[in-house]
C-alpha cells in the first residue's frame, strides 16, 4: 500500500495545521471559500480542546461573524459540538468519519485475496462495496464467468442502494445508510425492484435474521446477486462498513446453487470482518 496523504498526516500531524495565507480571501464568496474556512476551522482544534468564535477568528484572520457561522454549521453537521461554556470541541461525527477512513484504507488490501478465493470457488463475479450515502460504491471487482474467463478490475462505480444486495446487507447493520435510502425514496428499475418503504424495512429485518441479502433481478433483468455484510464493533454496536457480493445470471446465483453461493459469500464476509477487527487491535 502506497503512502497516502492520510498516512503522511499520521506521521506528521503538523502537516494538517491550517495555513492562513492559503485561505480564500475574505472578500470572495462561494463554496470554495466555505470549504477552505471549514477545513481551517477544524484544523484549529488540533492544538486546543475547546475554542470560541473570537479565538478562531483571530487564529485564521477572518471576521468573528464568519467564524460564528462556520462553527454553528459544523456543529449542526456533528463535526463539532458545543460545550456548556458556549465554546466548541470536536464532535463524534468527525471521529466516525475518521474511523471509516482508517477502515477503508486497509479494507481492499484485506478483501482482495478473499474475493479471489470466492471467485475461484463460484466462478462468478465477486465484488467489494462500501456505503456512500444512499448508494453503494464498488471499490473492487474480480470478474468471471462459467466459461472460465476471469479478470480483475479496480473500479469505482456507484449504484443505487435500494436495488442492490450489497446495499441491503450494509443497510441492515448500518442505520445511517438505511435512513438515507428511505429518505431519498425508491426508483423502479425493473418489475422486481422493491419500491415500497415498508416492504424494504421488512427485507432489512430478514437480512438481520438470515445474515445475507439477495437481489433477484431488481437492478437488471436476468442478473441477480447475493451479499453479506463486513462488520466491525463500535462500542457495544455491530456496524456494517462494507459488503461482499457475488453477481451473475439468476439461474446460476439463485437457482440450484443458491445455498452454496450464500454459504460461500457469508464465509468470505466473515473472514474479512475478522481480519479487519484483528488489524485494529
Amino acid at each position: 500500500m502506497t503512502l497516502t496523504d492520510l498516512d503522511a498526516a499520521i506521521l506528521d500531524p503538523a502537516s494538517l495545521a491550517p495555513e492562513v495565507p492559503e485561505l480564500v480571501p475574505e472578500r470572495e464568496d462561494g463554496p470554495l471559500r466555505s470549504v477552505s474556512i471549514a477545513m481551517a476551522v477544524l484544523g484549529c482544534f488540533e492544538q486546543e480542546r475547546e475554542l470560541g468564535a473570537t479565538r478562531v477568528a483571530a487564529e485564521l484572520g477572518i471576521a468573528k461573524s464568519t467564524a460564528c457561522r462556520m462553527l454553528a454549521a459544523l456543529a449542526t453537521s456533528g463535526m463539532l459540538e458545543r460545550s456548556r461554556s458556549g465554546r466548541y470541541r470536536l464532535g463524534l461525527r468527525l471521529f466516525e468519519i475518521g474511523q471509516l477512513a482508517v477502515d477503508r484504507l486497509m479494507l481492499r488490501e484485506l478483501a482482495l485475496p478473499v474475493l479471489g478465493e470466492l471467485r475461484e470457488i463460484l466462478r462468478e463475479t465477486a465484488q467489494l462495496a462500501v456505503p456512500v450515502g444512499a448508494d453503494v460504491l464498488y471499490v473492487d471487482r474480480l470478474e468471471g464467468n462459467s466459461a472460465g474467463t476471469m479478470f480483475h478490475t479496480e473500479l469505482y462505480r456507484r449504484g443505487p442502494g435500494h436495488s442492490s444486495s450489497a446495499a441491503k446487507a450494509i443497510a441492515a447493520y448500518n442505520p445511517s445508510m438505511a435512513r438515507a435510502i428511505l429518505e431519498r425514496g425508491f426508483q423502479r428499475r425493473t418489475p422486481f425492484t422493491i419500491v415500497d418503504p415498508q416492504r424494504y424495512k421488512q427485507v432489512l429485518r430478514q437480512v438481520r435474521i438470515d445474515g445475507h441479502a439477495a437481489s433477484r433481478e431488481e437492478h437488471t433483468m436476468g442478473m441477480s446477486s447475493v451479499a453479506a455484510p463486513i462488520v466491525v464493533k463500535r462500542g457495544d454496536r455491530t456496524v456494517a462498513v462494507a459488503a461482499i457480493s457475488v453477481v451473475g445470471g439468476t439461474s446460476r446465483v439463485l437457482g440450484a446453487r443458491k445455498i452454496a453461493v450464500v454459504q460461500s459469500v457469508r464465509r468470505a464476509a466473515a473472514s474479512v470482518s475478522a481480519a479487519l477487527e484483528r488489524s485494529q487491535e
